[in-house]
């Protein structure tokens, strides 16, 4: 602490930009968009959580390890909602927020780790092999569909399908490299849809998942913890199942009305990190169609943050969004990228690029609640894809039309005083997916080694 160097180190830094200094600037920003909310009255509410826990098979060396996933989807009728809540003047009635909670899916998906041999085949090639398998899993059918058909769906939306002697084939390009050699394809793998895999040029006699595409197991780690490889899984299969829900609802017309009103929600910003995020382009792509086609109210897709850099600086000016507006004023601070990278993201790489050109399909915003909670709202982007002019195309409000009204009014609708800046249905989807690490995580430290044994 009596350091001179580490005291003059110190005060060189900066971690955020003081907002008092820039208030002007800061509150020419905010919008009062009180009388825009709008709390939906009918349609489902659909929200998605996930989380992962990793298993220890042995305390010993060699590490041998599990990776096991959980992802809970909730799915709350609107009207029905309404008939229980006191805010819309209905009364409490246990029978039917007892039914409320039960409309509810849980998938639990095994992932092989570090020292796991899966069939007699390696760590790396295990890994693949799970996840090729849950993908093909009948537990992510939905109207009689896998995910892996909504995985290709997707792939054929950004051209990486062709369709050969009548079938769908995955094309996995010449420069990529093989998963398990290591070495450039040097040629396109045809990988046929019902089939699933196919023999890779540079790895004799071993297959070529449909999977591979996903390209996770470059985060596989064959010795010690894989933590980050099943946290990109669980991002991906996130997205993914949303991606899948709507599209096997939008296949027919029967099912599309069930898209009517509905709204689509994901705890985190809408976006798709590390090896698969290129999916997010083909996603984009599909949402704007399916809204296109839409009949009556068009489904709405939102994220929503609880913490991050913008709910960090949402509460870093809190106080001066108080003083000149009072509470009780629904608060709006559209995300423009120049404001991002003046006052939130301070020192960004290049302050001048798109923020979250290939991670990102949908728009932040930053609103603060009539009850004056703080919270970063995501809205899928209302545009097919990126193109010109986008960095200003992103934050013009009159692209989204009554969606942002919509979306805050869901927001205040199920707002609780259970947990900071939180919501109803994402507490259900979160205690629907969540796997405590204690006692939950010791009792599948002793499940998984009941199995596979020491």
């Amino acid at each position: 602490m009596k350091d001179v160097e580490v005291k003059e180190l110190f005060g060189r830094c900066r971690h955020h930009v003081d907002p008092v200094a820039y208030q002007q600037d800061i509150l020419s920003e905010v919008l009062d968009v009180t009388n825009q909310v709008e709390r939906p009255q009918r349609g489902y509410i659909i929200a998605a959580d996930g989380s992962n826990y990793e298993a220890s098979v042995s305390d010993g060396f060699p590490s041998a390890r599990m990776g096991l996933l959980k992802i809970g989807q909730v799915w709350i009728d609107t009207a029905a909602y309404h008939k229980i809540d006191p805010r819309s003047g209905g009364d409490p009635d246990p029978i039917v927020i007892a039914k409320l909670e039960k409309e509810k899916n849980t998938y639990s998906v095994p992932l092989t780790g570090a020292g796991i041999h899966l069939d007699g085949e390696g760590p790396r090639e295990s890994f693949r092999r799970s996840i090729f398998e849950a993908f093909r899993s009948s537990r992510f059918e939905l109207l009689g569909e896998g995910l892996d058909k909504t995985l290709v769906d997707l792939l054929e939306i950004s051209g990486e399908t062709e369709l050969k002697d009548g079938k769908r084939h995955v094309v996995i390009p010449s420069n990529r490299r093989c998963p398990i050699s290591g070495e450039l394809l040097g040629e396109d793998v045809l990988v046929r849809e019902d089939i699933g895999y196919a023999p890779s040029p540079r790895a004799e006699n071993k297959p070529l998942f449909l999977t591979d595409v996903l390209r996770l197991s470059e985060a596989f780690a064959e010795e010690g913890s894989n933590q980050q490889a099943y946290t990109r899984a669980m991002n991906a299969l996130e997205h993914l199942i949303l991606a899948h829900t709507i599209m096997r609802l939008d296949a027919s017309e029967h099912t599309r009305a069930i898209l009517d009103g509905a709204i689509f929600l994901i705890d985190g910003p809408l976006g798709i990190f590390g090896e698969p995020a290129r999916l997010h382009r083909p996603i984009m792509k599909m949402l704007h169609g399916v809204r296109e086609r839409s009949v009556g109210i068009r489904p709405l897709i939102i994220g929503v943050a609880k913490s991050g850099r913008v709910v960090d600086h949402g509460k870093l000016i809190q106080p001066m969004l108080l003083e000149h507006f009072p509470k009780g004023r629904t608060l709006l601070l559209p995300m423009s990228d120049p404001y991002r990278y003046r006052y939130v993201d301070l020192g960004a790489k290049d302050p001048d690029s798109n923020f979250g050109n290939d991670t990102h399909y949908g728009q932040a915003f930053l609103v603060r609640s009539a009850n004056d909670r703080i919270f970063e709202l995501n809205l899928s982007y209302p545009f097919p894809d990126k193109g010109a002019g986008f960095q200003d195309r992103k934050v013009n409000l009159e692209h989204y039309q009554k969606d942002i009204g919509r979306a805050i009014g869901i927001l205040e609708l199920f707002e609780t005083e259970l947990y900071a800046d939180a919501n109803i249905v994402q507490h259900l989807a979160h205690r629907c997916a969540s796997i405590s690490h204690r006692p939950a995580g010791r009792t599948l430290d002793m499940f998984v080694r009941s199995i596979i044994g020491m």
